[in-house]
């Protein structure tokens, strides 16, 4: 599975944890609070909002697409198990609809016991500390975006290119994180890094807030605007306008 969605499985794994030690000592609010704070924070603040592209755009049956789809399964299935004492009739509605394994009891949630940790697909403590500080530094970046909207110079954050620039007392988180692929995970349609100090003066700038020493610029994106992903590209093709990525799709619809 794709690092991102390994992530997701392992945040969710943590919140399993604490749910089935709850139920144990009947703190029932404890379990409504992990769930919805999961949703809110993990999923629809983060995971969810990044992985829409490759749900909507890559082909339909490749790696990212099914990774995505996995751990949503995992997610879905484990979340409506551990909810159905509370929220009974919503889960029950929710179970009758979703897909199954052979092993499941199709007629009601209640009748299936709830899920383990999945630790099959749990990141070490080096890579969970790597994607906090990705977090971090997504928080950041998208404080500037807010900025560059707000002045009118871009609107979707797909229409902007993002520099990080990194003074030394941010080196080490940043250079932590240049691995990942930074343009999907901050929504824009490019993301570089330099440790050049001087800021382009046609940008809108920002300085890290979370991360003294980092420093934000964003600038519109070069490139056409791709009409399926909406991502800018140098490479779109002449005549359909449509990226790399998308003419591969498309190519073999």
């Amino acid at each position: 599975m794709e690092e991102l969605d390994r992530w997701a499985i392992t945040k969710l794994n943590a919140l399993i944890e604490k749910v089935e030690s709850a139920y144990y000592d009947y703190e029932f609010h404890v379990v409504s609070h992990a769930i919805n704070d999961f949703c809110v924070v993990e999923l629809s603040s983060f995971y969810l909002d990044i992985i829409k592209d490759r749900l909507y755009c890559e082909q339909r049956d490749s790696l990212k697409r099914r990774s995505a789809q996995t751990a949503l399964y995992l997610i879905l299935d484990s979340m409506t198990k551990m909810f159905a004492p509370i929220l009974a009739f919503t889960c029950d509605e929710i179970w009758a609809a979703m897909p199954h394994r052979d092993s499941d009891d199709g007629r009601n949630v209640v009748l299936n016991c709830m899920n383990k940790p999945f630790a099959e697909y749990a990141l070490s403590d080096e890579a969970l500390a790597r994607w906090d500080a990705l977090i971090s530094v997504r928080d950041d970046v998208n404080g500037v975006l807010e900025a560059a909207r707000g002045s009118k110079r871009i609107g979707k954050s797909l229409e902007a290119a993002v520099t990080l620039h990194v003074g030394k007392d941010a080196k080490e988180q940043v250079d932590s994180i240049s691995g990942m692929n930074l343009a999907e995970l901050f929504i824009v349609s490019k993301c570089l890094i330099t440790e050049d100090e001087e800021l382009p003066a046609e940008a809108v700038t920002g300085q890290g807030v979370k991360n003294p020493g980092l420093s934000v610029a964003v600038v519109e994106a070069p490139g056409t605007k791709c009409p399926r992903c909406w991502m800018h590209s140098e490479q779109a093709d002449p005549e359909t306008g449509l990226c790399p990525r998308c003419a591969a799709v498309v190519a073999k619809l």
